[in-house]
């Protein structure tokens, strides 16, 4: 979604301390959320925002975690966990898989035994394996809400 699609009516505001996703448009980071803490806003620019990842690292060595500022629109709260019955996955359905310490989108192509689905990822081609629990449904945070609520996913996951 670009910035110009978004109304100025709506911003989202963060606080030091919030847990945060950030997104990326870089190439080969398209479609995934790495998990993050937001250590500050900017004083000059309010829609900008120091992040801390969580894992991801400024260099090889592992020892400092990376800090980017980065625009509101990169950012969202991360979903809240399914409440009630254990989401059932199934063929066709939009997830995002945890994978290469981020949260990658993409659509189960097949179901396992075992509980494990094949995910297929649009951007980089690829078709990978995971277990249940590296799995959540997909969805977008629009305007300060998810969507799809979760609660209507929740009951069309239970119904079908």
């Amino acid at each position: 979604m670009s910035k110009s699609n978004i109304s100025s009516s709506w911003i989202a505001q963060f606080k030091p301390g919030d847990r945060v996703e950030v997104s990326s448009d870089d190439p080969g980071f398209r479609g995934s959320w790495f998990v993050g803490t937001v250590i500050r806003r900017e004083a000059k620019n309010p829609n900008r925002y120091v992040v801390e990842y969580d894992q991801l690292y400024e260099d090889e060595s592992g020892e400092k975690l990376l800090q980017e500022t980065l625009d509101w629109i990169q950012l969202r709260p991360p979903p809240p966990p399914s409440e009630k019955k254990k989401v059932q996955f199934k063929f066709g359905d939009e997830v995002e898989a945890f994978h290469s310490d981020g949260w990658w989108e993409g659509a189960i192509t097949a179901e396992h035994s075992g509980g494990k689905f094949a995910v297929f990822f649009r951007g980089s081609k690829e078709q990978i394996v995971f277990e249940e629990k590296d799995l959540r449904l997909r969805r977008e945070w629009v305007k300060g809400k998810w969507e799809p609520p979760f609660e209507q996913v929740q009951r069309e996951k239970e119904v079908s």
